[in-house]
C-alpha cells in the first residue's frame, strides 16, 4: 500500500494540485478562463512535463534527502521539490522556442510546479510517516 501511496496516488495528487494552482493564477492575476483548447494544451504539455521530467527529479531529491538527513524531513521534502520548479518550466519554454522563464506564460507554469513540489513533497513526508508507524 505505501508503493501505491508514493508513486501512483502523489505524484497524481500533486498534478491535480498544480493544475488547480495555474487554474487559480490564471483567474486572479490575469483574470482570464480557459478558452477552446487551452485546458487539453495544458494538460498534455504540463503533463509531459510533469511526469516525465520533474516527478523524477522529486524522487531524486526525496532519496537524496532520505540518505543525508535524519530530521527535518517534513520541511525539506516540500523545500526541495519546490527548489526545482523552473526546470520543467524550461522544458516546456524551450518547446515553445524561448527561454525566457519570465514570460506570463511561464509565471503560469511556475505555479503550476511550486505547488505540485509543495505537494508532492508533503505527501511523500505524510505516506511515510503513515506507514512507518
Amino acid at each position: 500500500m505505501v508503493n501505491f501511496c508514493l508513486y501512483v496516488l502523489t505524484p497524481l495528487l500533486s498534478f491535480i494540485g498544480g493544475f488547480f494552482a495555474y487554474i487559480l493564477m490564471l483567474k486572479i492575476v490575469w483574470e482570464q478562463s480557459f478558452s477552446g483548447g487551452d485546458m487539453e494544451a495544458i494538460l498534455f504539455w504540463g503533463g509531459i512535463a510533469f511526469f516525465i521530467f520533474a516527478v523524477p527529479i522529486y524522487l531524486g531529491i526525496i532519496y537524496f534527502i532520505d540518505k543525508r538527513f535524519k530530521k527535518f524531513k517534513g520541511l525539506l521534502y516540500p523545500i526541495g521539490c519546490m527548489l526545482v520548479f523552473f526546470l520543467p518550466t524550461l522544458l516546456i519554454t524551450l518547446t515553445f522556442g524561448s527561454t525566457n522563464l519570465f514570460l506570463p506564460e511561464a509565471m503560469l507554469f511556475h505555479s503550476f510546479f511550486l505547488t505540485s513540489g509543495l505537494i508532492f513533497g508533503l505527501c511523500n513526508w505524510g505516506f511515510k510517516k503513515i506507514y512507518s508507524t
